[in-house]
């Protein structure tokens, strides 16, 4: 499959179940740090813990698509807005505690609230990037990672952020040839005990950087 024959679009409720599979697939090592769960346990675990609302004020998320198969997800946020109310997805706990155990729960929920940021006024995060195991290699990611850049710059956002792990080089080196930078670079103990990452970096693309280094 080329990098052009497949289509970004927003994600829709109905993309939920095939959403939470390509993280479960692409996040596998960090899920597992996490649960004692199986592989088809920890995506129903996600599907009802992790619900997303089309229609938010400070996050969309986008899904690549090939013949209406989700094969790529990007997921942004940004600082809501003052005016806009808080937006609270409720959890019924006791269901997942007798489904899944008390552990397993409390383990996945802080691991996931370990991984949570804020973003700062003008700025657009990068939540999550993932691409199908079948389909990585094939210029997806860059797209994706394009299409984040155009929407950074169309929604009047300063900056492109996104946390990468020390040792992610691949990723990292990436990130570099779309001229993102590290901002900085930070021992994070949370991370370091549930994922046994211990630096992560703060990268940022900015459009007026890049723009100056193309003129140059």
């Amino acid at each position: 499959m080329s990098a052009k024959s497949f289509d970004i679009v927003a994600y829709q409720k109905q993309d939920h179940e095939a959403v939470c599979s390509l993280l479960v697939e692409s996040f596998k090592a960090k899920f597992q740090s996490l649960v004692t769960l199986e592989e088809q346990d920890i995506q129903k675990l996600l599907m009802q813990v992790w619900v997303q609302n089309p229609y938010s004020s400070s996050m969309k998320q986008f899904v690549a698509k090939e013949n209406e198969d989700v094969v790529g997800v990007l997921s942004l946020k940004w600082k809501a807005p003052s005016s806009s109310l808080p937006e609270t997805n409720p959890i019924s706990l006791a269901p997942l505690l007798k489904q899944f155990g008390c552990f397993n729960v409390f383990k996945f929920l802080t691991g996931m609230h370990a991984l949570e940021y804020t973003p700062a006024a003008n700025e657009c995060y990068i939540d999550h990037l993932a691409i199908r195991s079948s389909h990585r290699n094939q210029g997806i990611g860059r797209r994706l990672l394009a299409f984040a850049q155009q929407f950074t710059v169309e929604s009047g956002f300063h900056a492109l952020t996104l946390h990468v792990a020390y040792k992610n080089q691949g990723a990292i080196r990436l990130y570099h040839k779309l001229a993102f930078e590290v901002e900085q670079s930070k021992y994070n103990g949370l991370r370091h005990f549930w994922f046994k990452e211990p630096v992560w970096h703060l990268m940022s693309w900015k459009e007026n950087l890049h723009s100056r280094r193309e003129h140059r």
